[in-house]
């Protein structure tokens, strides 16, 4: 039950915004979007159930302790604040409802039958159609369709309860982003870069695939470079690097041809952006005023990081603030701006980590990502190049509380490493 609840829910996750949206606002079926905790739920009771029927206990390692440490911490700093229900249920959820999902997919893949290649492609394959079927929303149905769905005609708006614009915009550039049938153009960004490290570590030995699979990534990098957001692109930047450098042997030895012609594309790629976007590039790329205010509510966070060194507990920052902390629907302008959305949106997963959890809540969540990487840097050097990028989509962004990719990101990570011992 465990194997087929897993895969189950591999292959229903990229679908997860579609079928919230349609099911809970079109059709009015209340807590659908809760489907997700139900399955951890699912996975956690059996894999319990296993260790007891076994009367063992599962082996810990570095990586258990420091996640223990970490919603350990997160929980009493919570109770030490006087915040309560709410906050643990609502913050837990954003926090680390995905390191819960990691340590389940780690100590439950013993229960898992197949390799590791078995279960990526169930995913690929679910999120090889949810893509395609962005696309078809894009260029062949255009974003109207998704108000069938119930997705919100407010364009570029999204407000607290409701759903998601079928489309977002960039003021003065007249564009819109791709988003396909997730909830946002960063999201999407957030997605196809854990696909594409994925797809590439499938297909890594399958040569008779590889110029398909080359001709796909290549349209995969056109829809970040469509959702227009910046995070992304300097993540894949980032993790291409970190890439590189930790397999300039393997680069050298085997790819050096193939590396000239990736970096003859990029350059021809770039100068095609600049001539067709030289007009509007300080629109799409600078964009001060957006720029000014991530820029301004990140060092409102600092601040507060200042006056709360050891952390003021979960929900106190985006996104679950808006569940625990009680504002006025409009902005108070000229009032205590503790009363407004700026007060409580840093902009950034990190320094969000040391409004919540302070400077004890940062250096475990720090450690336990490098940890995560350091590990799946042998096993899947792409899916580490994935993983580097999202972490520095983080540093502008709060990019982990798209929960359901990332419970698709950390259950694979868990399941790598579990299984690390066998063949991946």
């Amino acid at each position: 039950m465990f194997d087929r609840i897993f895969r189950i829910f591999l292959a229903i996750l990229p679908w997860s915004v579609l079928g919230t949206v349609f099911f809970g606002s079109k059709l009015g079926i209340p807590g659908v979007s809760f489907f997700k905790e139900i399955f951890l739920v699912l996975l956690a009771s059996f894999l319990i159930w296993d260790f007891w029927k076994k009367r063992t206990l599962p082996k810990f390692d570095i990586l258990d302790y420091l996640i223990a440490s970490y919603i350990g911490y997160l929980v009493i700093i919570t109770l030490y604040n006087g915040l309560w229900i709410a906050s643990l249920v609502y913050g837990g959820r954003y926090d680390f409802e995905f390191l819960v999902a990691f340590l389940i997919a780690k100590h439950g893949s013993m229960l898992l039958t197949g390799t590791v290649s078995r279960y990526l492609r169930i995913f690929l394959i679910s999120a090889s159609f949810a893509l395609f079927a962005g696309l078809l929303v894009r260029f062949v149905f255009h974003e109207t369709i998704l108000l069938h769905f119930g997705f919100s005609p407010n364009l570029s708006n999204w407000s607290f309860g409701g759903t998601p614009p079928i489309y977002h915009g960039i003021d003065r550039a007249n564009v819109k982003r791709f988003q396909g049938i997730f909830d946002g153009p960063n999201p999407a960004a957030y997605f196809i870069l854990v696909y594409i490290g994925l797809l590439v570590h499938h297909f890594r030995s399958k040569k008779s695939y590889h110029f398909l699979v080359g001709l796909w990534i290549i349209v995969l990098l056109g829809l970040i470079f469509l959702t227009y957001s910046r995070s992304s692109l300097i993540g894949l930047v980032v993790g291409c690097l970190a890439l590189v450098v930790f397999s300039l042997g393997t680069i050298w030895r085997k790819y050096k041809k193939e590396s000239v012609y990736i970096v003859v594309f990029l350059t021809v790629i770039s100068g095609l952006f600049y001539l067709r976007y030289e007009g509007t590039i300080s629109q799409i790329i600078i964009r001060s005023g957006s720029s000014e205010g991530h820029f301004d509510r990140a060092i409102t966070g600092l601040k507060r990081f200042r006056e709360h060194p050891m952390g003021q507990g979960l929900g106190t920052a985006w996104p679950a603030y808006r569940y625990v902390m009680k504002l006025s629907d409009s902005p108070i302008y000229g009032g205590a701006i503790e009363h407004t959305e700026d007060y409580y949106i840093p902009e950034s997963w990190y320094i969000q980590q040391l409004v919540e959890w302070g400077i004890i809540g940062f250096v475990l969540f720090c450690a336990i990502m490098a940890t995560i990487a350091w590990m799946i840097l042998p096993l899947s050097p792409t899916f580490f190049a994935s993983f580097v990028a999202v972490l520095t989509m983080n540093l502008f962004l709060h990019s982990f509380e798209s929960v359901y990719i990332s419970l698709i990101l950390f259950l694979v990570l868990g399941l790598f490493i579990g299984k690390r011992k066998k063949k991946v």
